[in-house]
């Protein structure tokens, strides 16, 4: 299945074999290299998605973090950028610490930031934290 990344699109699951969002028509590939497979979650500023680096061998999975500007107001557009590409520095330098996932990659395209990380399996912390909640609110 590929993703589509459009935060307006409504039917964004695609088949794996099609270049372009059968719903809304955003091409599916990002850098024309990671394949979106499916979100991991999302807030106010953008959508983490997990994703196939088809220019690998064994198409590795990797996390895809999409930032959109909150305006399309040049001034917006251009802090946006500023603090993406100062995020994406701090990420480059501490990447060698073994509990941050390391940058593979950053770009904009269609007046988006991504950022490209490492993916790290394991258990989202929301769900960690909320599951520990629940046994011990029935461990009273």
């Amino acid at each position: 299945m590929s993703y589509c990344v459009n935060p307006s699109c409504a039917q964004p699951k695609n088949p794996n074999n099609v270049a372009v969002c059968q719903s809304c028509g955003s091409q599916l590939r990002l850098k024309k290299r990671y394949q979106p497979l499916g979100i991991l979650g999302k807030g106010g500023f953008g959508a983490t998605f997990g994703a196939a680096d088809l220019s690998l061998p064994g198409n590795p999975i990797c996390v895809v973090k999409q930032l959109r500007p909150a305006s399309d107001d040049p001034q917006v557009y251009k802090m946006a950028k500023e603090l993406f590409e100062r995020e994406a520095e701090t990420l480059g330098k501490v990447g060698n610490h073994p509990q941050v996932p390391r940058l593979l990659d950053f770009f904009e395209q269609n007046k988006e930031f991504y950022l490209v990380q490492e993916y790290v399996k394991g258990y989202n912390l929301y769900w960690t934290l909320d599951k520990k909640s629940l046994l011990a609110y029935i461990l009273r």
